[in-house]
């Protein structure tokens, strides 16, 4: 059987890495390139991996926060005297170590490394050469049809992680930024009037709009304006956004927090929990107790 001819990777990495940029640069994400060698000899067959290599970088920059980083670093490493493609991708802002979607389909050759509130690094080892039939060809297929092409991937996903790496903090400086004094102080006001009243059940808009003294379509207006949300549903926000604050000091149980965030019903503060950030409470719980120990 002939060898397959080899060629300098970096090249055709530097070509994937300007094709994903665009994406980025949508996202408010900065992307970045580097490796350590000057060139990485290998075997034509590892551009057959390459797609997924994009693909998978997709998906870690549709969940990075903008103005965070997406990094892709190469190097060669010996694995049992065998010559392989380290591709290591580090995202800022977020730890995405709990968000299984992020490797769906990638097979066992990717580890996961969270690096705390900083980000994530993902590992994915790469054989520099493979027969073209090779098991390690199905291990780095992503499944057909399996729906993880990006824009599907980023309409259904992208809103777990802007509601898990958004704060209010955060929501009020973009205020000030985009806004006058005026509209920065209203937010203000408002997150003040919800967190004061953050364990009331029956705090609802009726009861957000006699504290700011201003009608329900007045505040309706003027939120919504701000950020995106009708008033109902900035109120459950700010309550999962406490919520999820609490359970990650690891001192309260998912009951204590629920009732603490004005949850009543523990089974619908968990599934609205879930829909807000896109993992159930009690995952964040045990993950803060198993680092505690």
């Amino acid at each position: 059987m002939d060898t397959p001819a080899k060629k300098d990777i970096i090249p055709v990495l530097r070509r994937t890495i300007e094709a994903v940029r665009p994406f980025a640069e949508a996202n408010g994400v900065i992307l970045a390139f580097e490796h350590k060698a000057g060139a990485i000899e290998a075997s034509s067959y590892l551009e057959r991996s390459l797609p997924h290599l994009e693909r998978f970088l997709q998906r870690v920059i549709a969940f990075t926060p903008p103005h965070g980083q997406a990094r892709l670093s190469v190097s060669l490493q010996q694995v049992e005297g065998v010559k392989r493609l380290l591709a290591c991708i580090t995202n800022t802002g977020v730890d995405l170590s709990y968000v299984k979607e992020a490797v769906t389909g990638l097979g066992q050759g990717v580890e996961v490394i969270s690096l705390g509130k900083t980000g994530t690094r993902f590992e994915w080892s790469l054989p520099i050469e493979q027969d073209a039939a090779g098991p390690e060809n199905d291990a780095m297929a992503l499944p057909e049809g399996s729906g993880y092409r990006v824009p599907v991937f980023y309409q259904k996903l992208r809103k777990h992680m802007q509601a898990y790496t958004t704060s209010m903090k955060s929501l009020e400086e973009a205020v000030a930024r985009g806004h006058d004094e005026r509209e920065h102080v209203f937010l203000k006001e408002v997150n003040a009037i919800i967190l004061a009243n953050l364990g009331r059940e029956d705090f609802d808009v009726s009861a957000l709009s006699r504290g700011l003294a201003l009608s329900r379509s007045q505040l309706y207006r003027r939120l919504k304006l701000l950020v995106r949300l009708p008033p109902s549903q900035y109120i459950r926000y700010v309550r999962l956004q406490e919520a999820k604050a609490m359970l990650e000091t690891g001192e309260m149980t998912v009951g204590e927090v629920a009732f603490r965030a004005g949850f009543v019903d523990k089974s619908y503060f968990t599934r609205a929990f879930h829909r807000q950030f896109g993992f159930n409470p009690s995952h964040l719980r045990k993950a803060r107790i198993i680092k505690k120990h």
